[in-house]
């Protein structure tokens, strides 16, 4: 398996690896018509961002022969400031992890967040923070495993014109990347 930086050429695979992700990991948590009905084809702002990154944004992907099996996309967290205020010393985030439910329990999603971690240390963000669908065990439980712990912050997040409540998890300043094995 290879993590690289993703560009526009990996967009197409980027969304079905997303669609299928969550068709797997939602089914019985989001409404079904919202599953069924995802986007299909990258839009044209996440081509452009994988084409010339915005500062302190990052997408990998990670690639087992020629096929896109996951990817992830850090930067900082957008509760906290826009992307004009950022600088080092804020908080990072992970906007999206994706693997491919064919591939889960095979690596790459560790793998992934090893690397997004990395990246974000690189950008002097830090603790690191991701948003988790309140019902989604399968996500709670990958980045508990990581060393995420639930930090009591609480929020909604909208798909589909409804409301799904969402849960905040930190990674605790002290977890080093290069604990990490």
């Amino acid at each position: 398996m290879k993590i690289r930086t993703a560009g526009p050429a990996d967009a197409d695979e980027i969304v079905q690896v997303r669609i299928a992700s969550w068709r797997a990991a939602y089914r019985g948590i989001v409404d079904d018509k919202v599953l069924d009905g995802l986007r299909e084809e990258p839009s044209e702002s996440f081509v452009m961002n994988l084409s010339s990154p915005p500062p302190f944004w990052t997408t990998l992907v990670a690639e087992r022969g020629p096929d896109v099996i996951g990817s992830i996309t850090v930067g900082w967290d957008t509760r906290e400031s826009g992307h004009d205020e950022v600088e080092p010393g804020q908080p990072g985030e992970v906007w999206m992890l994706y693997v491919h439910p064919e591939r889960w329990g095979g690596g790459a999603g560790y793998a992934l967040m090893r690397e997004g971690h990395k990246a974000l240390d690189g950008l002097g963000l830090s603790p690191i923070r991701v948003w988790v669908l309140d019902g989604n065990t399968i996500g709670k439980r990958f980045y508990e495993r990581y060393g995420f712990v639930a930090d009591g912050e609480r929020a909604e997040h909208e798909i589909g014109k409804r409301a799904y409540p969402i849960v905040r998890y930190t990674l605790p300043k002290d977890r080093l990347v290069d604990e990490l094995v």
